[in-house]
């Protein structure tokens, strides 16, 4: 590889994800600016130690994220990622920016807690009841951190429907996919069940006893403790 060019080396495991995350990488850099366009498919290929199927692969990845646009006699074009909401490019951002960016997320995601525990207090249906106590009694079973991880991000869009606020479920579905869907420097925040567990069912009660403000506290002292806990993850896997 061209020790001058900004794309990092890659292995042979799912060359298309790691050819997509390298150039991705790349852009969010700013070696390639909103409106440039990337380097020939040939010189790509030389510089990233892959075929041209494989690299055609990974070009079609980042268009389905809209990091790049395909324009005939321009070839691939970069968007501006800051324009961008689709969650591989959330998840890049966080891989790059690291606990910055995660500390941007996590201010969100805390100044919307209160408002969800408010909503789903007040505006919950009783027929929504047995749903939520699904969704906490699927946290209780999840037997390993990816899968508690998985069923916390379930059990809140369960919360959030109860809060009957579309613009909310929209605002939320896209932080939440800074932190789940699969295994990544985060999972580990789920190592430990009990306050996970201690947590959720303590918004649940609120909840569904109406109490919209023990309920809005419930909800943003949970998000504060666990986004203590995801930043102590992602730090230990820095330095492993």
């Amino acid at each position: 590889m061209n020790q001058s060019s900004p794309l990092r080396p890659l292995d042979r495991q799912r060359v298309d994800e790691q050819i997509a995350a390298s150039i991705a990488d790349a852009i969010l850099d700013g070696a390639f600016p909103p409106g440039s366009a990337l380097p020939p498919e040939r010189d790509l290929a030389e510089q990233l130690g892959v075929n041209r199927t494989s690299l055609r692969q990974g070009l079609a990845r980042l268009q389905q994220m809209g990091l790049i646009e395909a324009r005939h006699g321009s070839g691939n074009v970069v968007a501006d990622p800051q324009a961008l909401t689709h969650p591989a490019v959330v998840e890049a951002l966080v891989r790059k920016l690291g606990p910055d960016f995660l500390m941007d997320l996590f201010e969100i995601r805390a100044a919307l807690g209160p408002l969800i525990g408010r909503s789903a207090a007040r505006r919950g249906a009783p027929e929504d009841a047995e749903a939520l106590r699904a969704a906490l009694a699927a946290v209780r079973e999840a037997d390993s951190a990816p899968a508690r991880q998985a069923a916390d991000l379930a059990y809140f869009r369960v919360l959030i429907h109860h809060s009957r606020n579309r613009a909310l479920v929209l605002l939320y579905r896209w932080v939440e996919h800074a932190f789940g869907g699969r295994e990544h420097e985060l999972t580990a925040a789920y190592d430990d069940a009990a306050p996970v567990v201690a947590g959720l069912s303590a918004i649940t009660d609120a909840v569904l006893a109406g109490d919209e403000p023990a309920a809005a506290a419930a909800v943003e002292e949970y998000l504060r403790a666990s986004a203590q806990r995801m930043v102590l993850s992602y730090n230990k896997t820095q330095v492993i």
